[in-house]
């Protein structure tokens, strides 16, 4: 099964992979994200916010993948 997105815990901030060209697309159209969050291929969330953010890319019909 190919993964929407890898999450990597960081312990204070959670880097998000698009791996897929559709994860690529809605990041792009439906997530604001500022360029210095960006580290790479991954954007940067706070530890606080990144669970949310993991279960809605779940709601939105994403797979996801994390990995500590």
């Amino acid at each position: 099964m190919t993964q929407d997105f890898l999450i990597t815990d960081q312990v204070g901030a959670w880097l998000f992979e698009p791996m897929t060209e559709a994860a690529l697309k809605f990041v792009g159209e439906k997530v604001n994200f500022d360029e210095w969050l960006w580290r790479g291929q991954s954007f940067v969330v706070d530890y606080r916010g990144a669970g949310a953010l993991a279960e809605d890319l779940e709601d939105e019909g994403f797979t996801v993948m994390t990995r500590h």
